[in-house]
């Protein structure tokens, strides 16, 4: 038992260690993160820790935890992109003290220690893992409250099952809403009806889940309606109507096809998105499938597995919005399920070719296959956006030997040789922390946020207040930190303040700064350098591109002195 828990320590230190330098590669990506992080910072300038607002306005898309969270990291280092990243770190520790709880259970220390360090090695998982948003943090809830459905399946019941699952639902729905407490409840059910013959889920565990159920959901309300109230219904009427109900029934900005036809056509979204995110192992669930009954033996274990995946799967395929990190909750289970099949093999209890079979060669080179779309698809942003050579070069020897290292997969072999998942898993890591380093490169020369804030708090005008004409990105506003007056923003739209344009800006902004796209400004017919404005930064007549939606723009930013 020692020895398990300094292996354990050792696994978080190294992940600890890994993810830190993962959030310090890149500075936050739009849009998502730099909302999340601001909408924290406001928080703690505001002194209103009730209600979430991003530059000023409300932002009651999620429930306010992962705020909550950032903001110690905040008050203690300031408004920078680690600070903001922390939590998410925090979170992946606890889904990988989680994932270790649910492979001990299934299969012993072993099992338990190798799902831990696979599943935070996975390309998904170890992205959202050092990402400022909530879904690390959901995660977390989630994972917790599987590991204690397991625990009570196979070892019967603990007086530590009830406060641990009040806990860890009342962590989700706080997270993300009711998604994390509707996926632990249909694992639930999937592993007490499959698994009627080996669990004693009945009416003593329900009692446990109804009992969490109730209080974690009177947790939230607890917030909540405080919240709706203070927001005059708007946090019920966005947060309820808009992320719940009509994210669910059509695709939210595009995020899913439109109509019927496009949600039968979006139907496979999450097939290859699993495969991706878990690449290359993802591969061996082919086998795992076709022998699933060999390899896990009995005890149910087999429906506890696809308890802690399949549901969230089907969940999320109904949802007429798509987003890759909306199946996040399914990667712990998919750790399990690949290390326990490989430890049973490894160990002798079922036969290697269960594993090294057609369906076994089938799964390999389609783990190749994922790891060549993802070479391919970096290949293209660094050719494209003339990212380094060297970096390119790096990452595609690297990626190339993993792919080969895949097709080397031989079961039976022990888990961490070179020929098996774990060092695998490794050898991926390590190609997703080159690629990162890449696009953090190519991410420093395309955000147009930092320097445009480094530009203004070097002038003599560092307060002078900021509109944007033709370009608007949150990045803008996390990097400029500016506390916004009640009702405004800190980065309004040129037309927001000045509806007469270009000419009305002119006339009555002085001192402002203004920074827009060149071609928006010939629109104007304005000569702002006629005008007695001064240009001050521009990204040059070749332009940069917009990463967010892949446009070329050439900006310009202009100050207006005082006459």
């Amino acid at each position: 038992m020692k020895s398990v828990h300094i292996r354990m320590a050792v696994l978080l230190f190294f992940l600890t260690m890994l993810c830190l330098y993962l959030a310090s590669t890149t500075m936050l990506w739009d849009r998502d993160e730099p909302r999340f992080g601001r909408a924290a910072v406001e928080m703690i300038r505001t002194g209103d820790y009730l209600v979430p607002r991003f530059d000023g306005q409300l932002r009651v898309d999620k429930p306010p935890l992962v705020y909550w969270m950032m903001m110690p990291w905040i008050a203690w280092y300031g408004a920078t992109d680690l600070a903001v990243r922390i939590p998410s770190i925090l979170a992946g520790l606890i889904v990988v003290l989680a994932t270790f709880h649910i492979g001990r259970n299934l299969g012993g220390d072993v099992v338990g220690l190798r799902a831990a360090g696979l599943g935070a090695l996975l390309p998904l998982p170890l992205l959202m893992g050092t990402a400022a948003t909530a879904d690390a943090t959901m995660m977390a809830g989630v994972t917790v409250s599987m590991a204690v459905l397991v625990d009570r399946a196979l070892r019967g019941y603990r007086l530590v099952h009830l406060p641990l699952l009040t806990i860890s639902l009342s962590w989700a729905l706080l997270a993300k809403g009711p998604v994390g407490l509707i996926i632990f409840l249909l694992a639930c059910a999937w592993a007490s009806f499959a698994g009627r013959q080996w669990f004693d889920l009945g009416r003593r565990w329900w009692g446990i889940v109804t009992v969490a159920c109730v209080v974690s959901v009177g947790i939230f309300l607890a917030w909540a309606i405080p919240a709706n109230e203070a927001t005059g219904g708007e946090l019920a009427r966005i947060g309820i109507g808009r992320h719940l109900i009509e994210r669910s029934i059509s695709p939210l900005e595009s995020h899913g096809g439109s109509g019927l036809i496009g949600w039968i056509l979006g139907l496979p979204f999450y097939l290859p998105v699993l495969l991706l995110g878990a690449a290359p192992v993802s591969g061996l669930l082919v086998p795992i499938i076709m022998a699933r009954r060999d390899l896990f033996g009995g005890r149910g274990k087999g429906v506890l597995l696809a308890a802690l995946v399949i549901p969230t799967l089907l969940l999320m395929t109904l949802v007429a919005t798509k987003l890759p990190h909306y199946i996040l909750a399914s990667f712990p289970g998919l750790a399990v399920a690949v290390v326990l099949a490989w430890s049973r093999v490894e160990t002798g209890k079922v036969e290697p070719r269960l594993l090294a079979e057609i369906p076994g060669r089938i799964g390999r080179w389609l783990g190749a296959l994922m790891l060549a779309l993802l070479l391919a698809a970096f290949v293209v942003v660094m050719v494209s956006y003339e990212g380094s050579d060297g970096m390119l070069i790096t990452v595609a020897v690297a990626m190339l030997i993993t792919m080969a290292l895949t097709l080397r997969l031989r079961p039976g072999v022990r888990f961490g040789s070179w020929q098996g998942p774990g060092f695998l898993s490794v050898c991926t890591a390590l190609c997703m922390v080159l690629m990162l380093h890449g696009l953090g490169g190519l991410q420093h020369r395309m955000q147009v946020a930092p320097k445009v804030a480094e530009v203004i708090e070097q002038s003599v005008a560092p307060d002078a207040p900021l509109v944007v004409l033709g370009y608007g990105e949150p990045s803008l506003v996390f990097a400029l930190d500016r506390d916004p007056l009640p009702g405004e923003k800190t980065v309004p739209s040129l037309h927001e303040k000045f509806p007469g344009g270009v000419s009305q800006w002119v006339e009555t902004a002085a001192p402002c700064w203004l920074l827009a796209t060149v071609g928006e400004l010939s629109k104007s017919a304005v000569d702002l350098q006629a005008e007695g404005c001064r240009l001050v930064w521009s990204t040059g007549p070749e332009g940069i591109v917009n990463y967010s939606n892949g446009e070329t723009i050439s900006m310009e930013l202009w100050f207006l002195a005082e006459s």
